[in-house]
């Protein structure tokens, strides 16, 4: 068991090597477990938790059908509570046999473990089995995190940002279990992943359903027009644009600003054929404001 709120611990454990996910694994019982013992905590579940389309009958059909013909080939790992077996990770292939009629679950039963530590058991397990998504990843992530360091939210990313600008020390190991955990370190999750926490359950879902890549949403983020930045998503996803696509269209919802001088040369140089029909006095007149003109724009290109 990890201690909690221990300061300047380091992380890297929770992502071991195949020797230390052994020895974790020992420490579990398998289990030939009657389905009707095994349940699902409401709120504790990593995938499906943006869209819910992960866990639709509909979409665990290729599922159902691989396990009605080859069963349940990985355990799910558990722990016990209230005398039954609540779902640490493998809630897909729970909800898959289900549909598949199965009687009974191989589980790996971890006994009674905490919230906390059934956390980290379900990003190893998770970790090792999948290749999570870039949200899967980046909302456990921090959400683990600000369990581990007492921050919340805001306060992590400021954290991050601090650290990674050589302000404060990493006293709390962040960068050591980022870097273990995800292979990358606090300047990806402090200039980038923490921008994923602002994105709006639409763009999240646009992400997990593979409609937009998460750089495409990040563009979006530049929109402080909430009902133009849904349109915006809209328009992207149903014409598959990239971050620069996306880049583009929001760049020209803000035209850029024109100095009123310049706005002057413009209308002036319709006028400019007129200056042939100045004579005498009015023709000395334009030729002394022309000179003074280009001498102070000669001042100002020196200075």
């Amino acid at each position: 068991m990890t201690a909690k709120g221990k300061k300047g611990a380091g992380f890297a454990h929770l992502v071991p090597s195949a020797d230390a996910l052994a020895a974790i694994t020992e420490q579990a019982v398998l289990v030939n477990a009657p389905i009707a013992s095994v349940h699902v905590l409401p709120g504790f579940n990593h995938r499906g938790r943006y869209s819910g389309d992960e866990l639709t009958s509909e979409t665990l059909q290729e599922l159902v059908k691989s396990i009605r013909e080859h069963g349940v080939l990985q355990p799910l790992w558990v722990r016990l509570s209230n005398g039954e077996y609540s779902v640490i990770a493998g809630e897909r292939r729970y909800r898959a046999a289900v549909l598949a009629d199965l009687t009974h679950l191989p589980v790996l039963n971890f006994g009674v473990v905490d919230d906390e530590r059934a956390e980290e058991l379900a990003l190893i397990e998770n970790a090792h089995r999948t290749n999570p998504s870039i949200v899967d990843q980046t909302l456990s992530g921090f959400k683990l995190l600000t369990r581990r360091t007492g921050m919340n939210q805001d306060e992590l990313v400021r954290y991050l940002n601090q650290v990674r600008k050589g302000q404060i020390p990493d006293t709390h190991g962040v960068g050591e279990w980022l870097q273990a955990t995800y292979g990358t370190g606090i300047s990806v999750w402090a200039q980038q992943r923490s921008k994923i926490l602002n994105f709006t359950p639409e763009e999240l879902t646009a992400v997990e359903a593979k409609q937009l890549d998460v750089k495409a949403v990040y563009e979006l983020l530049n929109v402080k027009d909430q009902a133009k930045r849904r349109e915006l998503l809209t328009e992207a996803v149903q014409r598959g644009w990239k971050a620069e696509d996306v880049r583009k269209a929001v760049q020209a919802l803000t035209p850029k600003k024109v100095h009123p001088l310049l706005s002057s040369v413009d209308g002036l140089r319709a006028d400019l054929p007129r200056l042939k029909q100045l004579t005498g006095k009015e023709a000395a007149r334009a030729q002394k404001l022309i000179a003074e003109l280009r001498a102070l724009l000669g001042s100002g290109q020196q200075g």
